[in-house]
């Protein structure tokens, strides 16, 4: 179980990473980097949101530019830095949006699927506001609630994009150990908290400013 890139470049007019290849299989890695380095780019680049300059991506040995977008969904999940635009659904409703790649061609949500709701918002630390609005939230409360939308959607990598930007101290030290514990998944977390990087990260892959 491997996601890899092989002289993978991405950007958007001009490349902002570059002939970049490696290869994760298991335990946390951290993206670290200055700003401009082109970590989020290459994040939403391997969640399928922008297609890549030139290069490959490899999901579990299968071309990621064959994949199409709902299989993808089920495989790659990504928290963006920022939340979603202005939402004013409850926190239960905006977690269950991660089951879509999974639900019937109705939409409708089964018994496993609440089930998957359910944990994913007891993992994050959410299911007591589950039916808060969720305009009515904290910004790290909202970071926990977009979490627990990728967990709900159950993919095998997780892709986080600076996830501990508005969290206290005691929910990032908490993030960084979930992510550390969790089993038979890929976390790949874009990060500038180069001390928890250190304390917690099994890999790190370190991007550096394009000249």
């Amino acid at each position: 179980m491997t996601i890899k890139t092989q002289k993978l470049s991405v950007g958007y007019k001009k490349p902002l990473v570059e002939n970049l290849s490696f290869e994760i299989s298991s335990g946390l890695t951290c993206l670290i980097g200055p700003n401009g380095s082109g970590k989020s780019t290459l994040l939403k680049t391997m969640a399928g949101l922008i297609k890549p300059l030139s290069g490959s991506i490899f999901v579990f040995g299968k071309d990621h530019s064959t994949i199409n977008a709902l299989d993808l969904a089920k495989l790659i999940a990504f928290v963006p830095a920022r939340f979603p635009a202005e939402t004013n659904i409850k926190v239960f409703d905006f977690v269950a949006l991660g089951r879509i790649p999974h639900t019937n061609a109705f939409g409708k949500l089964e018994k496993s699927d609440l089930e998957k709701v359910n944990s994913a918002m007891e993992q994050a630390e959410v299911a007591y506001f589950a039916k808060r609005r969720v305009s009515s939230l904290s910004d790290g409360e909202k970071q926990r609630v977009a979490l627990a939308k990728a967990l709900a959607q159950d993919t095998k990598i997780l892709l986080m994009d600076e996830p501990t930007a508005f969290l206290d101290y005691e929910h990032r030290i908490k993030l960084f150990e979930f992510l550390t514990e969790m089993k038979n998944k890929i976390p790949l977390v874009s990060t500038h908290e180069l001390d928890l990087a250190t304390r917690f990260t099994e890999s790190v892959l370190h991007l550096h400013t394009p000249c």
